[in-house]
């Protein structure tokens, strides 16, 4: 199999390239990209997670910044850093608290069983006499269901139950839903409420939900510190139902009302006047600086080379276990890391270079949001209207073993040798179909199967979002994604050198095609 790959490789270069583009495509070697990962991928960088005491995230972005100097890429501005300040937010455990309080002015009912989902947000008291009961908080308009017909919300408490009305009736399980609920809570925003308060299912007797998310929310969230969220858009909170058959006027109350809405399917929001809310949250945040890695090829066209093309990778990954065990991130995302190093040095050997730039693009913070693609897309070297592609290589360094059948219940099952997952949209048909080409000619398989929800699941993400044409690679989860025996042992890296060349082909491609 090896063989016939080598040459059909070597036939497809020689009969669609020039011999300086065979002589690209030898410079990626196989012993480089395992070199290079040895060291990525080893204990002494302490699974390269952002934000730990022995930084090697910082040792990695060194490295790389090394590299691009070594092989000869420009900079970003004068440096190959571009700094990304980042906001800690810690949540200050037992310093959050919800009150009732009666028209006598006394405390009927103090919790903290509250969850703050706001963001960013690590301090607020807030308090509000003006507060509205909203069923699901659902908006429905095909079937003519909307918990906000004929109120306004607007400077007002809102309270609504987790899930919709079908949801409840049908008594399915209690799982958070987070799409749906953000988009639930984005829409209200709209209606410029002072806070949302959101209680789980009544029907969920061991609070599970809650006490899931609760778990969650104890960790430290990390958030751009250029986040355009205003502080009134960041006041959205969980808390159990007890909370709600207060203001409803006894036990089980809230309950019986959500029943009565869904069986009814008919909406019922209310004011209540005879309640004050007292809500306070009391916790630290800190600025934190991480880097993506920029180094570029200018174009050799004197127009085209204000355009770009992105070649992009995460270098983070997930530190050390309670433990004490290291996530080295071998695949993820080591691979992809130690590719675009590869695919860099085969652009840079090419005595002409592509018309197009081509940038490469390592981002920071991918494991704890995609900030570092996102900052980029906030503050691009190129334009994003130049950006004429986005390459994004996230795990492409394994190949199928029968041990991996523990994830058979996802659609991104790691391939065998010869595939790839290939998710693009749909901005530029043009790129899947290079794509499709090149992949033909090397012997790839490409699985375009996967289903739109995976256009969020990595840093292309960002990209796809300001309408750039976009293309990830991927060989697929394994039986060792987000363990501590995701090392290089069980790397191949023939599946990587053919991403590789599968990345350089393409990319050239990209930047040299006339329009």
């Amino acid at each position: 199999m090896f063989v016939n790959y080598f040459f059909t490789l070597i036939f497809f270069c020689l009969t669609i390239s020039s011999f300086s583009q065979v002589e690209g495509i030898k410079t990626i070697n196989k012993e480089d990209l395992r070199r290079h990962l040895i060291f990525i991928a080893s204990d002494s960088l302490q699974g390269r997670k952002f934000g730990t005491e022995i930084s090697g995230l910082e040792i990695t972005a060194d490295y790389l910044k090394d590299y691009a100097q070594k092989i000869g890429l420009k900079p970003h501005i004068d440096d190959f850093f571009q700094s990304v300040g980042i906001i800690a937010t810690m949540p200050g455990l037992g310093n959050i608290f919800i009150e009732v309080v009666n028209q006598k002015k006394k405390s009927v009912f103090n919790t903290n069983s509250v969850v703050s989902l706001n963001g960013r947000l690590d301090a607020l008291e807030l308090e509000g006499e003006e507060i509205v009961i909203a069923g699901f908080g659902w908006q429905d308009p095909g079937n003519s269901y909307d918990d906000f017909e004929g109120i306004d919300v607007a400077g007002k408490i809102v309270i609504y139950a987790q899930g919709n009305p079908d949801l409840y009736l049908k008594g399915e399980n209690f799982s958070w839903n987070n799409r749906q609920e953000r988009a639930k809570f984005e829409k209200v925003f709209k209606q410029k409420p002072k806070a949302i308060i959101i209680a789980s299912n009544p029907k969920d007797k061991k609070n599970n939900t809650f006490n899931r998310i609760n778990r969650w929310n104890t960790r430290t969230k990390y958030f751009l510190n250029e986040t355009n969220e205003s502080s009134d858009e960041q006041a959205i909170f969980l808390t159990e139902p007890s909370f709600v058959d207060v203001l409803l006027g006894g036990k089980g109350r809230f309950k019986k009302y959500l029943n009565d809405i869904s069986k009814n399917k008919k909406a019922y929001s209310f004011l209540v006047n005879d309640f004050k809310i007292n809500l306070v949250v009391r916790g630290t945040s800190k600025l934190l600086d991480a880097k993506n890695v920029v180094g570029i090829i200018e174009g050799s066209d004197a127009v085209l080379k204000e355009e770009c093309v992105i070649f992009m990778a995460h270098y983070d990954h997930l530190g050390v276990n309670n433990e004490g065990e290291i996530y080295n991130g071998a695949d993820d995302n080591g691979s992809g890391t130690v590719t675009l190093m590869e695919v860099a040095e085969a652009f840079m050997s090419l005595d002409q270079k592509p018309k197009r730039s081509i940038v490469f693009l390592w981002v920071t913070a991918e494991e704890i949001g995609m900030l570092g693609s996102n900052y980029y897309t906030q503050n691009p070297v190129f334009p994003l209207d130049k950006t004429v592609a986005c390459i994004n290589l996230d795990m492409v360094g394994r190949v199928f073993e029968a041990r991996d059948s523990v994830w058979d219940k996802s659609p991104k099952l790691v391939k065998d040798f010869d595939g790839l997952f290939t998710l693009s949209n749909d901005v530029w048909p043009k790129l899947e179909q290079i794509n499709d080409s090149i992949c033909s000619e090397l012997g790839i398989i490409p699985d375009k199967s996967l289903p739109p929800g995976f256009l969020r699941s990595s840093d292309h993400y960002y990209f796809h979002e300001k309408g750039v044409p976009i293309l990830n690679y991927a060989t697929g989860y394994h039986a060792d994604y987000h363990k501590v025996s995701d090392e290089v042992s069980k790397i191949n890296f023939d599946k990587i050198k053919r991403v590789a060349d599968l990345c350089f082909l393409v990319g050239l491609e990209i930047a040299n095609i006339e329009k």
